[in-house]
Order: structure tokens, then C-alpha cells, then sequence
């Protein structure tokens, strides 16, 4: 089993990554972050208004301006990013329900799964993820075993 997140937490974590590769140059151009991540810009801008009014990132207006991370990229951890792209109002889950009066056995199965894959990105920063990149202007590599 493999776990596959969806286009906007590849993006948006993709996009983080690179804003944490370039920390310390001062903002970066939305328009060149999508260049160097195969990004389309559109979207791009579309996430980036949701990381910022959830203080992952700082904007800078004028010709030298973009985007800088908030916070040390050792400071950020994956999870936060990942929290920050969920719905305001999460929509319960639909599924197989088990008849009345009966237990779902896999309940906790699932539970202890999901809870694994919260501290696991719990411990992952943005630094950590930044330092797995093979070249600094192009897309991101990662060498990190996500198997389930």
C-alpha cells in the first residue's frame, strides 16, 4: 500500500520546501517557484493565499517582493503545513458502516495508522525535507520511504 496525497499537498509542500531552500535570500517570486516545481502559477497563488492567512508565510508587495517562510524552516514541521490546506470544517467521513449495534474491528486499525502518520510528520521539518533537495534551483527529490 502506498500513500498517495492529493495535487495540493504536493504542490504546496513542494512550494514550501523551495521557499526553505532559498531562506536567508530574501522573498521569492511566486512566479519562480512555479518555474522551478512544474507548479502552475494559478494554483499556486491559490494556496499560497491560504499558507499566508495561516502565518506559514509573509508577503512582500513591490519589484523585489514574494514570499518568505514565517519561520525558520527547522521550526515548521510538514504537519503544520498539511494542517493549514485542511477544509475550515472537515466533512465527516462516509465509508462502510458496520450494522447497529455491532464494533467496526478495523476502527482501530485505522486510528493507530493515522496517528503513526501524524507523528512521523510531526517530526519532519521543512529544513529536513529542504536538505533531501539534489540541486537548489531545480524540482525537489526526496529520499525518504513512505510506505505504509
Amino acid at each position: 500500500m502506498t500513500l498517495r496525497p492529493n495535487a495540493k499537498t504536493i504542490y504546496a509542500l513542494k512550494a514550501m520546501v523551495d521557499l526553505a531552500r532559498h531562506e536567508g535570500v530574501g522573498p521569492v517570486s511566486l512566479k519562480t517557484v512555479a518555474r522551478r516545481q512544474g507548479i502552475p502559477l494559478r494554483y499556486l497563488e491559490q494556496l499560497f493565499v491560504r499558507l499566508r492567512r495561516e502565518g506559514l508565510v509573509e508577503a512582500q508587495r513591490g519589484p523585489r517582493g514574494g514570499y518568505r517562510l514565517s519561520r525558520p524552516a527547522g521550526q515548521i514541521p510538514v504537519s503544520r503545513v498539511l494542517r493549514s490546506l485542511q477544509p475550515e470544517k472537515a466533512a465527516p467521513r462516509k465509508g462502510i458502516k458496520p450494522p447497529p449495534g455491532a464494533a467496526d474491528p478495523t476502527a482501530a486499525l485505522w486510528r493507530e495508522l493515522e496517528q503513526a502518520v501524524r507523528s512521523r510528520l510531526e517530526m519532519v521539518t521543512l529544513r529536513q525535507l529542504a536538505d533531501q533537495g539534489v540541486r537548489a534551483d531545480g524540482p525537489l527529490r526526496h529520499n525518504y520511504p513512505f510506505h505504509i
